[in-house]
């Protein structure tokens, strides 16, 4: 259970978070916001719901224009609260990864094509040493979601 987790953590994050090279900019509202170990952070976000073989992948994600990002990955679609242990990644505008060790996320809001809610999070460096990432008061308003 844990290694799936991981595995759709890193596909949100290379599906979301991994700048296209010729993108300069991400596209979009800032409608994803964030304290991040105490510094405000603003991102532009778009969500993407896949579902193969009876498994929902659930993926939201938001870049900075200083090349910094966020990815958070459910396993259902639907409204409420989830644990993001293994499930959330903050990548730093120097593209250090961190995981989420504990942290929790609640859909507020979830329409055919908007999903809003909130979300907090303590994060791990993915390789090796360094410090660990609070990020607190995180809220995403009408982010677009992809089918």
């Amino acid at each position: 259970m844990k290694l799936r987790s991981l595995l759709l953590g890193l596909l949100a994050f290379v599906f979301f978070a991994c700048p296209d090279k010729d993108d300069k900019i991400p596209q979009g509202s800032l409608n994803v916001e964030a304290s991040i170990d105490g510094e405000a952070w603003r991102g532009a976000g778009n969500s993407r719901i896949t579902s193969v073989g009876g498994f929902t992948a659930f993926a939201i994600a938001a870049g900075s224009t200083d090349r910094s990002s966020l990815a958070l990955t459910l396993d259902a679609e639907r409204t409420g609260d989830f644990d993001l242990a293994g499930k959330g990644i903050w990548t730093t505008a120097n593209q250090v990864v961190h995981t989420a060790s504990s942290g929790t996320l609640t859909i507020t809001k979830l329409d055919n094509d908007k999903v809003s809610g909130t979300f907090s999070f303590v994060a791990q460096p993915a390789t090796g040493g360094g410090s660990e990432v609070i990020i607190t008061n995180g809220k995403f308003t009408d982010v677009n979601i992809m089918r």
